[in-house]
């Protein structure tokens, strides 16, 4: 298929993940959550001590500066929370560039919805298309809603704006951006081979130090580029898809 088509037949998934207004809001909120979400979900199978210096690797200063697709996302959100609609939008734009999949569907929400800028719904459904890369199913699931409600002159147009999104913000260029920043990230603050056995102290919120075990913090799933990569696949694979199922409906006689 052509970059910023469709790469699986419209209409071929389910719409129980939506209401009548697109994507439920519950689920858009999940989906976008601050940065310890992740890893709640990465840790679940881990004793409460793991989970617990899992939380403090990903909400370190010097984790989100390693990740630029994390921090910018977090970033974001702080900003779309506060109603800064321009700068969460430039937020979410720089961590789509670092192969951020939940920015790119949170752009793809602002364009189609008019979010802090015009209504653009092509411009929506190619953002949407492209968090739909991988495959993950909510992300799919909101391209497939989209396409099902595209014009043909729309969808002529969403193939047409969809080409450079693809060239600039596709994993094959994304991701090796992603990678190459993770390992200039580790060489800065390694100095000769990573000690383990050693406690990790780092500027946390408001200025207070936060203490990560070595062991954890040199994790490979979180500086090794390919491992990394298969982690993210791994916790958004894994993220459940709210819905909402309606029955025939029923007389109901009022005996009053």
């Amino acid at each position: 298929p052509p970059p910023g088509g469709p790469r699986r037949q419209p209409g071929s998934w389910p719409r129980r993940a939506f209401g009548q207004d697109g994507w439920m809001p519950s689920v858009f909120r999940w989906a976008f959550g601050a940065v310890l979400f992740l890893a709640c979900v990465a840790a679940s199978a881990e004793d409460s001590r793991a989970q617990v210096e899992q939380q403090k690797v990903l909400s370190s200063t010097a984790f989100l500066d390693a990740h630029p697709d994390v921090k910018f996302r977090t970033l974001a959100m702080e900003h779309f929370d506060g109603g800064r609609l321009d700068a969460a939008r430039e937020n979410f734009l720089k961590a789509a560039r670092f192969a951020d999949k939940p920015s790119q569907a949170m752009l793809a929400e602002m364009a189609w919805r008019g979010v802090g800028q015009t209504m653009d719904r092509s411009l929506g459904y190619a953002w949407a298309d492209l968090a739909a890369e991988r495959g993950y199913t909510q992300f799919v699931l909101l391209r497939e809603y989209y396409w099902s409600k595209l014009s043909a002159e729309e969808k002529a147009r969403a193939v047409e704006v969809g080409r450079p999104i693809m060239d600039e913000f596709g994993d094959e260029l994304a991701r090796d951006r992603l990678s190459r920043h993770l390992r200039q990230s580790r060489r800065a603050m390694l100095t000769g081979r990573p000690r383990k056995d050693v406690t990790v102290i780092i500027p946390g919120p408001s200025g207070q130090p936060i203490f990560i075990r070595g062991h954890d913090f040199y994790a490979d799933k979180f500086w090794n580029p390919e491992k990394y990569h298969q982690w993210v696949d791994k916790v958004w694979n894994a993220a459940p898809v709210g819905s909402v199922e309606i029955g025939p409906l029923e007389q109901i006689n009022d005996e009053d």
